[in-house]
């Protein structure tokens, strides 16, 4: 009997041993198995990080060529600027501060020196383009309250602030070398006439007073400082003369001086001659000889002219309010360091 128990039992002991070892190799193979899925996982997110890190880095590059480019292009414009304000010569930059009643002084002497100028040279000021006869003429030859552009401050000066004074000083001094610009064109016994200086208000209170002296942008001409890239002023300036004379003027407009418009205005052929008759030039000519088939008569030019003060922005501060506040200091300085 033990026999036969002992025959039975046998091929349960090992059903029962292969029954814990197959439990045993089940728990293992998945604990191997969930060990691969994690690794699995951990390999896509690693991969994918790689793709991320490879668009950074390319996104990184192109923001490092854009930055070179971009930082090229600044010093090119800084470049030109600065050669075109000429810092040296700019009479807005040159300027030393005043007291308002100092530039109410140096208005005066201005105003003083340009009617003794103008008047030694016999030149007509703030006359219609029109001819009128030569004994009316002698009387109304010289305009007492001309100003050139500052005639409502001529014995009279209200209470400016320090600033707009020096605006005001300012726009005198450009109104000056415009006047020697001019005189500069015409030939020492050559007569014309300065027909208006208009200019812009240097402020409110100049606005106040600087009356038919005011320049107002009617033909919407297209200004530098539109960009809002620089500060300028702007000046009309109207005379007769003939197109040799308006030329040399306008070859004088070295920068920062900018003409922005050109106006002509033809005058008429018998107001022409008779004007030649009234200033003293005779016709030589005689009927045998040939006229010119096209005659430089005497016109009415006005021009548009803006005188750049300086550049408004500064790219280095631009991009330094642009930056987060948390940047590396050193990274930020090496990228200021590409804008000179």
């Amino acid at each position: 009997m033990k026999k036969i128990l002992l025959l039975f039992s046998f091929p349960a002991i090992i059903f029962v041993t292969l029954l814990i070892l197959s439990i045993i190799t089940k728990s293992k193979n998945e604990e191997k198995v969930k060990e691969f899925n994690n690794l699995q996982k951990e390999l896509i997110s690693i991969t994918s990080e790689l793709e991320i890190e490879k668009l950074f880095s390319n996104d990184l590059n192109l923001a490092n060529n854009d930055l070179k480019s971009l930082s090229q292009r600044s010093n090119i414009q800084k470049k030109f600027w600065d050669e075109f304000i000429i810092k040296e010569l700019n009479l807005a930059q040159g300027h030393s501060q005043k007291s308002s009643s100092t530039v109410n002084t140096e208005i005066n002497k201005l105003l003083s020196y340009l009617a003794r100028t103008f008047d030694s040279r016999n030149i007509r000021l703030g006359k219609s383009l029109h001819y009128q006869p030569a004994f009316f003429d002698q009387e109304s030859q010289k305009e007492k309250n001309f100003g050139f552009g500052f005639s409502a401050y001529d014995g009279f000066w209200p209470s400016f602030d320090k600033e707009e004074a020096n605006i005001i000083f300012t726009q005198a001094k450009i109104i000056k070398e415009l006047c020697d610009f001019l005189l500069g064109s015409f030939e020492p016994g050559e007569s014309f006439s300065l027909l208006s200086i208009r200019r812009e208000a240097a402020g409110e209170e100049d606005k106040k007073f600087i009356g038919e002296t005011l320049y107002v942008n009617g033909n919407q001409c297209y200004l530098l400082r539109d960009s809002k890239l620089v500060d300028s002023y702007v000046f009309e300036i109207s005379f007769t003369g003939k197109t040799k004379d308006c030329r040399t003027f306008v070859n004088q407009l070295r920068p920062p001086y900018c003409l922005r418009s050109l106006r002509v205005e033809r005058q008429d052929l018998e107001d022409t001659e008779k004007q030649q008759i009234s200033n003293g030039v005779q016709d030589a000519s005689t009927e045998s000889e040939i006229l010119p088939i096209i005659r430089d008569i005497t016109s009415k030019f006005t021009l548009v002219i803006e005188y750049t003060l300086g550049v408004k922005t500064n790219v280095q501060n631009e991009l330094t309010m642009g930056l987060p506040t948390n940047a590396d200091p050193v990274k930020v300085k090496e990228i200021l360091s590409l804008f000179n």
